[in-house]
């Protein structure tokens, strides 16, 4: 049930209107807040509203919350999400507050930083300043279009405090506009330009409000690279699970981009964050255009990298095509060389046990292809370890034990 505040007919004719609840009241043209409502018990319209206190909610993280205002104009909710945290809170893209909200903010820690996604969301972020201290970060590109002045602009790919990254969407809603990725909560958080309507589900923000809607469509493939489940939205419904299926769904939807085709040259190559020699360079294809079953990768090696240690997959099954040079295929059968157009096959089992290694003066690069399985399982022979995916975690195989080992 959404609580709209009266038109003005109502109010002047019914001398038992609420009195004003909110901070900032009365309401915007065209936005509403919770903070007025028509009722002739006022105590009981507070209660309601506010749970008796708080109404600001917390999401299905423990630090993050929550509050909205109530947009009339597009029947959606305008969201400002709070992550709390030790070293100063941080308010993202704040909406209008009522008293209960306020005080809660305050219970809360108050603000550190206010991160706007983009120009149009500086909305409150004067007042929130004013209570609070809180200093104001936005995107470079949006920054001379504000009113206030930002303490800090970022680009893209930058780290706004550990664990919160900036993505810049240049074909959003304004030049500047972000997502921000909380990297250890494997979730997103949109500001405009991805809307969480109808509920369950995501689309884009109207055509007509973007420059070079199909730019803005494909742009969010940035995002599509970096491994989330969690999608929260400035507007609509946030998603707390399934957020990257939805994403991808409502891309594959539209008629003006074909999101499941990509070219080569239109990946960089990523150097894999790993420890020498198996810092290769990688080209990950499936999750940038819709893969779900299978997972493919163009993978080269420099002289005298490898690729992933010696492993199999226990259910899953795996290809591999040499594009372009020539390496060493180990396995627990012996060493093989392989070159350009061949074809090796990894069945499951301990059969398809393999790493790559480049002993050569040229780089040789390898197209790998592979099934996704949620319950497979992968064995390291050369060090004895396991990783149970439905885990997600790496153990050191040893000796079997009994059923009721340790239970009597």
């Amino acid at each position: 049930m959404k609580l709209r505040s009266m038109g003005s007919s109502q109010k002047k004719n019914n001398p038992k209107r609420s009195r004003n609840l909110g901070g900032i009241c009365p309401c915007k043209a065209g936005v509403y807040t919770l903070c007025e409502i028509y009722s002739e018990d006022v105590h009981a319209a507070e209660t309601l509203i506010t749970g008796g206190t708080k109404n600001m909610k917390r999401l299905i993280f423990e630090d993050i919350y929550t509050w909205a205002v109530f947009s009339e104009e597009r029947q959606i909710d305008f969201n400002g999400h709070l992550w709390v945290r030790p070293d100063g809170n941080i308010a993202m893209d704040p909406v209008a507050m009522c008293d209960a909200d306020r005080r809660q903010l305050a219970e809360l820690g108050g603000a550190k930083w206010i991160v706007l996604t983009n120009r149009d969301h500086e909305r409150e972020a004067a007042a929130f300043q004013k209570w609070t201290g809180a200093e104001v970060v936005v995107h470079e590109a949006d920054a001379d279009a504000l009113g206030i002045k930002p303490a800090r602009t970022i680009r893209d790919g930058d780290t706004v405090v550990p664990g919160l990254q900036a993505v810049h969407l240049q074909f959003g809603k304004s030049p500047g506009e972000i997502a921000l990725y909380f990297s250890e909560k494997r979730a997103l958080l949109f500001g405009d330009l991805v809307v969480g309507e109808p509920m369950g589900s995501l689309t884009l923000l109207a055509d007509e409000k973007l420059a070079v809607a199909p730019k803005a469509a494909m742009q969010l493939r940035k995002v599509l690279e970096l491994p989330f489940d969690t999608v929260l939205v400035g507007d609509g419904h946030s998603l707390f699970k399934a957020g990257r299926q939805q994403l991808v769904a409502c891309l594959q939807a539209r008629r003006d981009i074909y999101l499941n085709r990509i070219h080569i040259d239109e990946m960089e190559w990523v150097h894999k964050q790993a420890p020498p020699p198996y810092d290769f360079e990688d080209k990950d294809i499936d999750r940038l255009i819709g893969g779900k079953n299978l997972g493919y990768r163009v993978m080269r090696l420099q002289p005298g990298k490898m690729s992933f240690p010696m492993h199999f997959h226990n259910f899953g099954e795996e290809l591999c095509y040499v594009m372009e040079g020539r390496c060493t295929l180990r396995t627990p059968r012996g060493e093989f060389e392989v070159r350009q157009g061949d074809f090796i096959a990894f069945p499951p089992g301990e059969i398809g046990a393999h790493k790559f290694v480049n002993e050569g003066d040229a780089a040789v690069t390898l197209f790998i292809l592979g099934t996704t399985i949620p319950h497979d399982v992968s064995e390291y022979p050369d060090s004895n370890k396991v990783l149970p995916y439905v885990i997600g975690k790496i153990y050191r195989k040893d000796e079997s034990l009994s059923y009721w080992d340790g239970e009597v």
